[in-house]
């Protein structure tokens, strides 16, 4: 276990951090970090007369290089020793411009970049950091976001379910609004079936009250009509008579005074009756 993790961090130690390979002619440069000669150069080709540390971002002449023997002869003792052990532990992509291994983000133009990339005139004004750190800092954005987006979930859903409340009380007001009305017309529907039904029932009986009437008035004036008719016959018969025999018949008063008040009677109980 312990000669696992020996290898392990004397792998980490060996390996260039720009070309993510074995360290070929390693040179130190002022912060105390190790490259490649040939990786380093690059990246002083592209800068002025200093250059940042690809790491720690600390400036450093690019005059100052100096090759870091123990370290060389240490790489050639491993590999001639294990040389299979001594492999970079991750092969990621390349930029496919310079061969070397994608280390940084630009967040200007949204773009892995190799050391030399970033070192380049394209992206050396641009802000760059560690594709780590990149991913740290997007992480924090989406976080952010997504509790932005969570909190508005629960408004949302807050809102809903006050909304639905209010809609169940309106949709409650309206069914016993609904049910009020039913119960009034309902009422008032009985109370003038009721009244219908009592002023129906009142114009029948008044129907049969006026047929019994109309009835018994026809049968009494025809009584009376007769009673008239036999006495203006009687008159006309003492009016054909002798003059003395005339005048011995009873009294024409009595007869006109008892067909005058069967008259008046007969039209007393007319208009009683019509009343």
């Amino acid at each position: 276990m312990a000669s696992q993790q020996l290898s392990s961090t004397l792998q980490a130690e060996l390996v260039c951090p720009i070309c993510i390979d074995i360290l070929k002619k390693p040179v130190t440069i002022d912060c105390g970090h190790n490259f490649c000669f040939t990786c380093i150069s690059q990246i002083g080709e592209a800068s002025d007369k200093f250059l940042k540390c690809p790491l720690c971002q600390h400036s450093v002449k690019r005059t100052t290089f100096s090759h870091n023997w123990l370290l060389a002869s240490l790489v050639e003792k491993i590999q001639a020793v294990d040389p299979p052990e001594i492999q970079p532990e991750v092969e990621e992509g390349k930029c496919q411009r310079h061969g070397e291994r994608f280390h940084y983000f630009c967040e200007h133009d949204g773009e892995f970049l190799c050391v030399v990339c970033r070192e380049s005139k394209d992206h050396k004004f641009h802000t760059t950091s560690l594709i780590e750190e990149a991913a740290q800092k997007y992480q924090g954005q989406i976080q952010s976001h997504v509790q932005v987006l969570l909190q508005k979930e629960k408004d949302i859903v807050q809102e809903k379910t006050g909304g639905e409340q209010k809609i169940d009380v309106f949709m409650a007001q309206v069914e016993f609004e609904r049910r009020r009305i039913l119960m009034e017309f309902k009422h008032l529907r009985r109370e003038l079936e009721e009244e219908e039904n009592f002023l129906l029932s009142r114009l029948c009986w008044l129907g049969h009250e006026v047929a019994k009437g109309r009835k018994f008035y026809t049968s009494f004036t025809e009584v009376q009509l007769k009673f008239l008719r036999v006495l203006i016959g009687s008159l006309k018969a003492k009016q054909q008579m002798p003059s003395r025999q005339m005048l011995r018949v009873s009294p024409l008063g009595a007869e006109l005074h008892a067909g005058s008040c069967s008259s008046l009677d007969s039209v007393h109980r007319i208009s009683h009756l019509a009343d």
